[in-house]
Order: C-alpha cells, then structure tokens, then sequence
C-alpha cells in the first residue's frame, strides 16, 4: 500500500495531468518516489497516447466565439464524440483558447494545440485539435460582433459568425442600430452562408468556370449564340452573386431586401457610411 505521502503524490499527479490512478502509481514507482520525475513519465506516456490517437477521427467538436472591447475571435475546436463535446471539460477547454485568442495570445494553431489541447487528450481519452481560429481587431471606429448557434443548450454550438463592422464615428458605432445591423447580418451569414463580403473578392477564374459551365447549358438548350451573354450575365447575377456574395444576398428579414441596402439604410440613420470591413463563418467540419 502507499504512504501517506505517496498517495497524496499519487493525488496530486492525477490532478495535475489527468491520468489514471494506477498510472499515477506506476510513473511514481518508476520514478522512485520523485514527483518531478515521475510527472515527466506521465508528460511522456500522455504525448504518446496523444500521437496514438491523433489519427482518429474528430467529427464532432465546437464552434466559440469572444468579444473584449474592441477586438474578438472564434475558434473550431474538434473531437470525436457529442459525448465529449458536451462535456465541463472539453467546455472549459474550448473557452479558455477562445479566451487566449481574443487576447491575441496564441502563437498559433499548432502552440494552442500543443499547451492546451493536447492535456486533455491523455484525460478523455478522445482525439481533438483546434482546427482553425481567426482574430478581429479593430483600427477605428465600429464594431465586433460574434453569434453561434446553439439550438441545444446542453451542447456547444456547430456553427457561428464573427463581423467587423466600420462607423463613422464611435457614438454610430455604440448606437443601438449599428449593433441590431450587426445581429442581423450575424444571423445572416452563418444562416445563408455566403463565401464573400463582395463581388471583388470572388476570384476571376471561377466566374469564368460559371460563365463556361451556363454557356453549355444554353447552347444545349438551343438558344441563339447572341443572346447567350446577356442571358449568362443574368444568372451570374441571381445564380452566383446572390447566393455567395453578402453584399449581395436578399436579407433574412424580407425575403426581398439586397443585404447592401440595409447597410446603407443603417448609415443614413447615423448620419455616416456604415461598411462591413470583414467576416467569417465557422461551421462544424467544413
């Protein structure tokens, strides 16, 4: 059996690292009874069972996001199971990156993984990484805003939004409309998943590809070739812009309203040009 003082060494190693009891007494006895040694066995036996485990699957997982002032961030954290992902831990875990990302604390991906995910795998026994984390820092005067959709509140949300909004003054950009635009296009972008903020942003060679892909279509259907520009032009407008670029998307207020215009209708209000600086949608394993 161990002393006293073993078995509170035994304690405190579980505590520290998360491992088993009976790991905790093998690491000390090979150790011979030295805590330091025996919690880098642990560290070592815990990287180990990390690296056995990372090619394991992680389709479940969390979607967070924090503001503090004027900077925000959101984070992907993935796992293997819903089970681990509801989870105090897991949770915990989430927040606390989420929090350090704010901060604009993490080195990167692979430093967050290695100082605060990679513990926790030893303990739940589940791969899991941090996939992925963007930063918004505002320059001027405006907003940062975040959303995740959490239809069950006993488990973290699966997608979610962060936006960078521009005002022209600090009062606009603390008004209560600049902060109901902000909701609004929140609930826009992760509901209708747009991939741009505007039409300058949507790289040449895929409104090629579309052009190309309606062009044979078109041909196919037997239209005259003259007509099939303007016709063309026509669905790249519907087809393509409307469904990919916010700007302009049809908001999810009426059904019927470009995204743009309530913007603008947004900055007259104010008194000054409202703009989305930027934005990005997380969601679950895409």
């Amino acid at each position: 059996m161990p002393t006293v003082d073993s078995t509170q060494m035994i304690k405190d190693l579980r505590e520290k690292t998360g491992a088993g009891m009976m790991d905790c007494k093998r690491a000390l006895d090979e150790a011979k009874g030295v805590y330091d040694e025996a919690l880098t066995i642990l560290r070592k036996k815990g990287m180990a069972d990390a690296a056995k485990k990372s090619a394991r699957v992680t389709k479940e997982g969390a979607v967070a996001f924090k503001i503090d002032g004027p900077a925000g961030a959101i984070v992907e954290i993935n796992c293997e199971t819903d089970f681990v992902a509801k989870g105090e831990d897991f949770q915990a875990m989430a927040k606390t990156v989420c929090g350090k990302a704010c901060a604009g604390a993490l080195k990167s991906v692979e430093a967050a993984n290695e100082e605060f995910v990679k513990p926790l795998v030893g303990k739940l026994g589940e791969n899991m990484n941090l996939r992925r984390c963007d930063r918004f820092e505002l320059k001027g005067p405006g907003l940062i805003a975040g959303y995740a959709h959490q239809p069950d509140p006993s488990a973290p949300a699966k997608k979610g939004a962060l936006i960078e909004i521009s005002a022209v003054s600090e009062a606009a950009a603390k008004s209560p409309e600049c902060a109901e635009l902000a909701k609004e296009l929140l609930l826009q972008i992760v509901g209708f998943s747009p991939k741009y903020l505007n039409r300058d942003e949507v790289p040449a060679a895929d409104i090629e590809k579309e052009k190309e892909i309606h062009a044979e279509i078109l041909r196919k259907e037997g239209k005259p070739e003259a007509s099939i520009p303007k016709i063309i032009e026509g669905k790249i407008n519907k087809l393509f812009y409307q469904q990919w670029v916010l700007l302009d998307q049809v908001c999810v207020r009426d059904n019927k309203t470009p995204v743009r215009e309530i913007i603008k209708a947004t900055g007259a209000k104010l008194g000054g040009e409202v703009k989305v600086v930027r934005f990005v949608r997380y969601q679950l394993g895409e």
